[in-house]
């Protein structure tokens, strides 16, 4: 049997009729994925029951989609080295985790709803954090909530950003290529889903840049831009928000300090993982031998190749 957690009966109902998750092939489907991954010589990639499960969730058990998602985590990891640096926890991580700009909220929107993420754009000191060293945190965060969290891999995730006295030299680090280089990871190495993301206390030039950037987004209804706190009351509900915000979901100092805590804890795991990625050179001499059997396979039963007309 998988050694997996037990979810509770809300998430469990979420897992079986949005991601057709079945206990009677779930042990099967792990399996399998880590079979495949055993046999690619050129990835090196944990095969835990619980890890391996978040990646079989997200895709909704479809293997095949699974194997590419897990070999695009891996492979991205490889090759990002300038965004992620090292995989260690080291002293910009704990300063980052410390610095009050991000926080997971202990209480998610029900028990079988996402999880919920604030972040507090005026804590960012952009002579200390680059968007780089936010990206890579992230990037931590959520390699942390994959083991860790399951509202946040089954039902996904909702941002809440609170813009008030954003830096505007850290606008000026915009640059779209590099986001479209982080967005990739978000987006296809990760396994959850992002819900919504709730922007308040933004200034009414930022909300005209943000807007700008919702009518150009292809999926315009996530960005949800609240003039005031009863407007993001009434989108999430009070009781989801931190005490700051008038809410009783906890508070966000106890946040900070629960990241120190959880990325100490997970300093070994992240040690262990300069070993996990993704050799380039064998996948390459690996698929230039699967090739001739593809070929081969082409043939018709004689040896001989199908004829292919051209018009």
């Amino acid at each position: 049997m998988a050694k997996i957690r037990e979810l509770v009966p809300e998430l469990a109902e979420v897992a079986r009729t949005e991601l057709n998750e079945d206990p009677a092939s779930r042990d099967e489907l792990i399996a399998a994925l880590r079979a495949w991954i055993e046999e690619q010589s050129y990835l090196v990639a944990r095969t835990e029951d619980q890890f391996l499960v978040a990646f079989l969730r997200f895709c909704r058990w479809d293997l095949e989609e699974a194997k590419k998602r897990v070999l695009f985590f891996y492979n991205y990891k490889s090759k990002e080295r300038g965004l992620l640096k090292s995989r260690f926890v080291d002293d910009k991580l704990l300063e980052l985790a410390r610095s009050g700009i991000f926080a997971t909220l202990p209480n998610p929107i029900g028990p079988g709803g996402p999880r919920i993420h604030f972040t507090r754009m005026g804590h960012i000191e952009t002579s200390k954090h680059s968007v780089s060293d936010i990206f890579r945190f992230h990037a931590f965060r959520s390699e942390m909530e994959i083991n860790s969290d399951d509202n946040w891999n089954i039902a996904g995730v909702v941002e809440v950003i609170d813009f008030t006295k954003i830096p505007y030299s850290l606008l000026l680090q915009f640059d779209p290529s590099l986001f479209r280089r982080m967005n990739s990871f978000l987006e296809h190495g990760i396994p959850t889903n992002l819900v919504a993301t709730h922007i308040v206390n933004a200034s009414r030039e930022t909300q005209f840049v943000l807007t700008i950037i919702r009518n150009v987004m292809k999926q315009k209804e996530l960005l949800h831009i609240h003039p005031n706190l009863e407007s993001l009351y009434k989108a999430i509900g009070k009781e989801y928000l931190p005490v700051e915000l008038g809410g009783n979901n906890g508070s966000l100092n106890d946040a900070t300090a629960f990241y120190e805590s959880q990325l100490t804890n997970f300093t070994p795991y992240f040690k262990d993982d300069e070993r996990y990625g993704v050799d380039e050179k064998l996948r390459a001499a690996s698929e230039k031998e699967t090739r001739p059997t593809l070929v081969a396979a082409a043939a018709n039963e004689d040896g001989t190749f199908r004829k292919l007309n051209f018009d």
